[in-house]
């Protein structure tokens, strides 16, 4: 299982993308290539994007009979990658609409069974009164949600830029108060 994204996809020269494509098809041989966030390789506002050559390289690939020991998986909001699929219609046709499938948002109860096993992954033990707050914060943060909404990233940012920052700050204020 060999997963990329844009940034390691694209060459640290000019043109190079077609290298660091095909060395990761390569690689995921006997199995499956995934590239998250793959929508971000098409940007129709750049005619010099070097993602283009990623794309490109992924179709000549794809065409190749004699590579074809291996799964292309390609990640994304489903309104941008209709947008990428459309762009060419090498692509499209390589890809047809039965091999798509769109996922629907985890629920409530699925978000908050991801923060806590990313929790208890990492040590961590929820109070009652934690784990209440955090399944009235997901279940708030679930009901505004749009078109971008993260899923699991967003549980996982919540905790990595919200919880754990705060709860660093308590327990540093807990010490320096019982040193008083």
């Amino acid at each position: 299982f060999v997963v990329r994204e844009r940034s390691s996809l694209l060459g640290q020269f000019y043109n190079s993308e077609s290298e660091k494509t095909l060395a990761a098809v390569e690689e995921a041989q006997g199995g499956i290539l995934f590239i998250d966030e793959a929508y971000q390789l098409y940007q129709p506002n750049d005619a010099r994007d070097p993602g283009k050559f990623v794309i490109e390289s992924l179709l000549t690939t794809l065409a190749d009979e004699s590579k074809r020991d291996w799964m292309l998986v390609l990640a994304g909001y489903p309104e941008e990658m209709k947008q990428m699929l459309d762009m060419n219609p090498g692509l499209k046709s390589r890809i047809p609409e039965s091999n798509i499938y769109t996922f629907e948002d985890f629920t409530e109860s699925e978000l908050m069974e991801i923060a806590e096993n990313y929790l208890a992954g990492n040590s961590y033990t929820l109070a009652a009164d934690a784990r209440t707050a955090l399944k009235e914060r997901l279940k708030a943060d679930y009901a505004r949600r749009d078109k971008n909404f993260g899923n699991a990233r967003h549980v996982i940012n919540l905790i990595q830029t919200e919880i754990l920052p705060a709860m660093a700050v308590r327990v540093i204020n807990e010490g320096l108060n019982d040193d008083s």
